[in-house]
């Protein structure tokens, strides 16, 4: 399948793992990934985990985030039936914002796109006054 023809599926999960993280609902997100999905959270938490249940009981367990925004996507490269996706996501957390990068190994399962693989690294993170 192209790019054009699943770039619709692609940016209705970068969409829908936004909207789920913003407010807490983990089983929701982890259902974005295959059965068998990983999430690479070495380089910012020290932790690969698998497995949607792994993956929602992981993802609960994070610091609480005000907003997850994703800035930009895009599809990196396409082999076989994996796409490699690049996001950009901007974190706000009560007295800061990070700047994530996403890379996302992703298959159609049926007729949606699901995250196979997904790895995390912060690029920076800007703290702001405590509000009063």
């Amino acid at each position: 399948m192209s790019t054009s023809e699943t770039w619709p599926k692609i940016a209705d999960v970068v969409a829908r793992y936004a909207d789920y993280c913003d407010h807490g609902e983990w089983e929701k997100a982890a259902r974005l990934f295959t059965q068998d999905g990983i999430f690479d959270a070495e380089a910012i938490f020290g932790q690969v985990v698998q497995g949607r249940p792994a993956l929602a009981e992981f993802m609960s367990t994070r610091p609480a985030a005000v907003a997850h925004h994703p800035t930009t996507f895009y599809v990196d490269a396409v082999k076989d039936d994996e796409y490699h996706v690049r996001m950009k996501m901007l974190v706000l957390f009560n007295g800061a914002f990070s700047s994530i990068d996403y890379r996302w190994t992703m298959t159609e399962v049926g007729d949606e796109m699901q995250i196979r693989r997904q790895e995390i690294a912060m690029v920076g993170r800007v703290t702001t006054k405590a509000s009063k």
